[in-house]
């Protein structure tokens, strides 16, 4: 219904249609209205209508910029460079734009510096846990070193009836994180750069595969991993139920929605290929459409984003670095791993897996593959065939 209303509005310029990607009842999308109301009211005459993300996200947005019915701002959702820089307004002339964290700058710029997203957080993403599961099972996160470390702590933390590593079949974008965190744990920069040149190299996703499967044969996962939900593995977290997510830190607020005071934290990722590594990339970032008819309004929205009074607002529901170096981080329950694996020991990070080395559109091959090893279906073989077949053809889409 708020997208069919939109559409009567499209060429009023103070109207402005802005698809989220955040769901109802998200801290998330609070925290957006709260800035949107302020904005409204420093603004008279100006609406925002703010649509709420479903399940469908990416494809509905992919069918409004295929009918040339693009909102006025969206989510990027990772991709304001790789996907739809064509759609977007350039933003690196504006006041802000020499302030984007530089942790950042590599998966949203291209070559010239040109950039198309005001991002409003960095995801700096380890493997997310309950320090207190951990502990119950006598498992030290430092001393996790490789996989087989990994597989001994899910071991312990099994032994004590709790369940090691959540995901979801439901929400069955956990299962593409679990692969896309991991991938960089095998390919060594050789493997990679074949990856960027074309050439899918089986061996590596083999052996990631490999190790999903025998975890999925130690009962490591949740055992009701069909028919769980994201919101299902948060209660049981709070609940100390579960030991480890492959999630962004910002599944902090759904843990502690069910108990405030949980105690969280995140780690690096163990590599076979080299030091233990944390993920970073875009998560959340607004992108203003080229030829909307509000742009004008529109980015006056994103420059109010952009002052740091504002971007606390919402960096403080995300448990994420701030996007902006005039911002504090303040990243909450997650605060003390923040200062003790980036600040302190200034552990090494690698971009997102899926939007640097993989075609545009690979991302629901990812989810599908790990999702059928999860539960079963496939051997590691069959899924790493699916991988190169989908590879291939939207390479060559590409090319």
């Amino acid at each position: 219904m708020s997208g069919l209303s939109a559409c009567g509005k499209q060429d009023d310029p103070n109207h402005i249609e802005f698809m989220t990607g955040m769901s109802t009842g998200t801290a998330q999308l609070e925290a957006m209205q709260q800035l949107v109301d302020e904005f409204e009211e420093e603004n008279p005459g100006v609406t925002i209508n703010l649509i709420a993300g479903t399940t469908s996200y990416e494809q509905d947005l992919r069918v409004r910029l295929a009918g040339r019915n693009a909102p006025d701002i969206w989510n990027t959702h990772g991709w304001s460079r790789d996907r739809y820089a064509n759609f977007l307004e350039p933003l690196q002339t504006r006041d802000w734009a020499d302030d984007v964290n530089p942790l950042i700058m590599g998966s949203i710029s291209k070559d010239d510096g040109s950039f198309y997203a005001l991002p409003l957080d960095v995801a700096v993403t380890g493997i997310f846990y309950n320090e207190e599961v951990l502990e119950a099972a006598g498992v030290d996160p430092e001393d996790i070193q490789s996989w087989d470390d990994f597989s001994e702590a899910c071991a312990a933390i099994t032994e004590t009836g709790a369940t090691c590593l959540g995901a979801s079949g439901k929400d069955n974008y956990t299962a593409g994180n679990i692969a896309d965190y991991m991938l960089p744990s095998v390919y060594t920069d050789d493997q990679l750069d074949q990856l960027l040149d074309g050439t899918f190299v089986k061996e590596p996703y083999i052996e990631m595969a490999d190790i999903l499967a025998q975890w999925r044969d130690a009962g490591y996962f949740n055992i009701d991993y069909s028919s769980a939900t994201f919101d299902d593995l948060a209660r049981r977290m709070a609940q100390n139920e579960l030991a480890f997510l492959f999630n962004p830190n910002g599944g902090a607020q759904n843990v502690l929605a069910y108990n405030p005071d949980a105690k969280l934290g995140f780690m690096p990722y163990p590599s076979a290929v080299g030091d233990p590594y944390l993920i970073t990339g875009e998560d959340y970032a607004l992108g203003v459409s080229k030829d909307s008819a509000a742009k004008e309004n529109a980015l006056k929205f994103i420059d109010f984003m952009a002052e740091p009074e504002h971007m606390q607002v919402f960096n403080a529901v995300v448990n994420n670095a701030p996007a902006l170096t005039t911002i504090k981080p303040e990243m909450g329950v997650v605060q003390s791993s923040y200062d003790k694996w980036v600040t302190e020991k200034d552990t090494g990070t690698t971009l997102i897996f899926d939007r640097v080395y993989l075609p545009n559109g690979m991302w629901n091959t990812l989810i599908t593959t790990t999702d059928s090893i999860i539960n079963g279906q496939v051997s590691s073989e069959d899924a790493a065939q699916q991988m190169e077949t989908s590879f291939i053809s939207l390479y060559r889409r590409k090319s």
